[in-house]
């Protein structure tokens, strides 16, 4: 008995889970965005964090930006430079994106974004204060 309801369970409940999983929304392509940098004032203070924001968009462009966790300091630039990105076509959606601010690293510019920061669009994007606009040339 045990047996037969299992696979009347396996039979009911499989399509519904495959249905699931193929209706999650793909992320959209950001297609043009500003190069993000890291703001002065939280460099000369060496203020470093993250910023996870959650971003929804009308199909072609940022419609909406809710700051989730995020440094005073830092939230402002990061929802600003993720208000720049637009994107292919798509269905509107919202996904979180993490932006993390640190001291490490000497990113050089990336020939396909042409940025010093290191971009996985539209999930994460990392700015560093070690990249060459920032050395000191003593």
């Amino acid at each position: 008995m045990r047996t037969l309801t299992l696979a009347f369970l396996v039979c009911f409940l499989a399509p519904l889970l495959v249905d699931a999983q193929q209706s999650t929304p793909s992320l959209p392509t950001v297609t043009k965005f500003d190069c993000p940098q890291y703001p002065k004032k939280a460099r000369s203070i060496h203020i470093s964090g993250i910023v996870i924001m959650r971003v929804t968009t009308d199909g072609h462009a940022v419609k909406d930006v809710k700051v989730i966790r995020a440094s005073e300091i830092l939230a402002p630039f990061a929802e600003a430079n993720v208000r720049t990105w637009k994107f292919a076509d798509h269905q509107p959606t919202a996904f979180t994106v993490t932006y993390v601010y640190t001291f490490e690293g000497n990113y050089k510019k990336d020939p396909a974004t042409k940025c010093t920061a290191k971009m996985k669009l539209p999930e994460t994007v990392t700015v560093s204060t070690e990249n060459p606009l920032f050395l000191d040339h003593r």
